[in-house]
């Protein structure tokens, strides 16, 4: 009789293992399109300037705590024209000038000409275990490593 019910018990179980489960989240919507290019005029089209005189575009005053989040450095406009975005590649170098890391950005960031704006980007440093090496000296020194930044602009684009 045991036997029974045990088999009785594990066919239960089974069949309860065995219903449909709903895997999909409801009320689910297709993402809209951001407000800044609803707002946008029809005919701000952007221009692409991939070769460029030298120092049309300066990269200044680079920081990077130790415990930060974001790389923030300066973007002055030396050109005729208003920026509307900008793509850089940032190379990281230890203090003995080999390569850490290198990553791509391209930047929304709008700087008229004649003029200077702060960009941040996401720090690549996620386990905070790296400093800018003309940042403020962090506490923990022994614990940190320093590091240098080469920003190598690749394209421009204008409005």
């Amino acid at each position: 009789m045991k036997k029974y019910i045990a088999i009785a018990s594990l066919l239960c179980i089974a069949a309860a293992a065995m219903t449909a489960q709903r895997t999909t989240r409801r009320n689910l919507r297709p993402q809209r399109e951001s407000a800044v290019a609803l707002e946008e005029p029809a005919d701000s089209r952007l221009d692409t300037l991939v070769s460029f005189a030298p120092h049309t575009v300066d990269i200044n005053g680079y920081d990077k705590p130790l415990r930060s989040r974001r790389e923030t450095f300066f973007v002055t406009n030396n050109g005729a024209d208003s920026l509307a975005r900008i793509a850089f590649t940032i190379d990281y170098y230890d203090t003995k000038n080999r390569q850490l890391h290198s990553a791509p950005h391209n930047v929304a960031v709008t700087v008229p000409p004649s003029q200077t704006r702060q960009v941040y980007v996401r720090s690549w440093d996620t386990q905070f275990s790296f400093f800018y090496l003309r940042s403020a000296v962090p506490q923990r020194v022994e614990q940190a490593t320093p590091y240098d930044v080469r920003i190598t602009v690749d394209t421009l684009f204008v409005r």
